[in-house]
């Protein structure tokens, strides 16, 4: 495979923030189609290591290997044999094959990855092995529906959330792509200071702070394509060399606010693995210190199960807003319209998708 090669390339996403992840694309100069839980598109190696080191929303890059007809496991065997795995395992690799099967002919789904494998190996002059545990060796994703056989290789490595900067973690800590994906949603111009009255260990802020500077998510960490055969080191180092000089110094004022000390200490800690200035303070919802004029984002706190409190919590939020911020403009997250209504602020719903298992929509006003 040579860099002029067009790649067969598949963005993964939440379901419900696919358009974003398109709409990132496109802000890199790469054009895609939305499907559900992605999108695809095509390119050679620099856009599959800009999508990698660019995409704050996606959950990791799948590059398209192999896809045919099959019935039999013998079959299988023998078109997975085709394909030159050696690109992607050059030595002696471990292999984790996720498998599904739907309204096919072959449905048990450890029989075909026992078959995939081995139509792996009769390929390679050397041998891999099943991986024995989540996060070990190069990841396959096979998907078998109505008899025909996708194959599919993950070129990010671990997912693409994981930016790095997460030394310290609290309770129930919202998904680092998911935050991306509300700040990009807000509506925030990145021109006006943005405040999270409700930060957690300051994922919003932290996201808010790396788009408004340009700083590519996947900047600081390795990707798993650059154990291939292929990879390109030059051309790779080139893209991020690019990348880096586009980053900005200058942003607004990004202030985070939570009531546990526990919290804001590990806020603290984690912007600095981006060398991020951020106004991190000990407070529920303070009537000082606050900037004049402001975008509100947050994720309030909720469970599965509304109680009075979470009630009385987004009453509070509405009225802290109208009091701080007459002219506020506002986005946040609720998991459920009525307690979007006892805020008293005229939102709409703008994003919908699931949040550690919960069904949470994104309300503008």
């Amino acid at each position: 495979m040579e860099n002029k090669t067009v790649l067969k390339l598949f963005a993964v996403s939440q379901p419900g923030i696919e358009e974003i992840t398109l709409s990132e694309l496109e802000n890199i100069g790469i054009k895609g189609e939305v499907v559900p839980g992605g999108v695809e598109f095509r390119g050679g190696l620099r856009e599959l290591y800009l999508s990698n080191l660019c995409l704050r929303t996606a959950n990791r890059v799948l590059v398209r290997v192999a896809s045919f007809r099959v019935k039999t496991f013998a079959e299988l065997v023998k078109r997975i044999a085709r394909y030159p795995w050696d690109i992607y395992f050059p030595y002696f690799q471990k292999v984790k094959i996720r498998v599904t099967c739907k309204k096919s002919k072959l449905y048990h789904s450890d029989a075909v990855a026992e078959r995939v494998l081995k139509g792996i190996n009769n390929r390679l002059k050397h041998t891999i092995e099943k991986a024995k545990f989540e996060d070990e060796g190069t990841s396959l994703i096979v998907k078998i529906e109505n008899d025909f056989c996708t194959v599919s290789i993950n070129s990010s490595g671990k997912p693409l959330y994981k930016r790095g900067y997460r030394v310290v973690e609290t309770q129930a800590p919202l998904r680092e792509n998911l935050a991306a994906a509300i700040v990009l949603a807000s509506g925030w111009d990145r021109k006006i200071p943005l405040v999270d009255p409700f930060c957690g260990s300051g994922t919003i802020p932290i996201e808010a702070a790396m788009i408004a500077g340009n700083i590519p998510p996947g900047i600081k960490r390795k990707f798993a394509f650059m154990k291939w055969k292929n990879f390109d080191e030059t051309l790779f180092y080139s893209v991020k060399t690019e990348l880096e000089s586009r980053i900005k110094t200058e942003i607004p004022s990004i202030f985070g606010f939570d009531i546990s000390e526990n919290a804001i200490r590990a806020s603290v800690e984690n912007m600095k693995f981006f060398n991020l200035s951020i106004k991190f303070r000990k407070a529920s919802l303070p009537e000082n210190g606050l900037p004049e004029i402001a975008y509100v984002v947050t994720n309030p706190p909720y469970g599965k199960r509304i109680v009075a409190d979470t009630f009385s919590v987004y009453r509070r939020f509405g009225e802290w807003l109208r009091k701080s911020f007459p002219a506020v403009k506002v986005a946040f997250l609720s998991p459920d319209k009525k307690l979007a209504r006892v805020t008293g602020l005229k939102c709409r719903k703008v994003l919908t998708f699931s949040n550690g298992g919960i069904r949470v929509s994104l309300y503008r006003g």
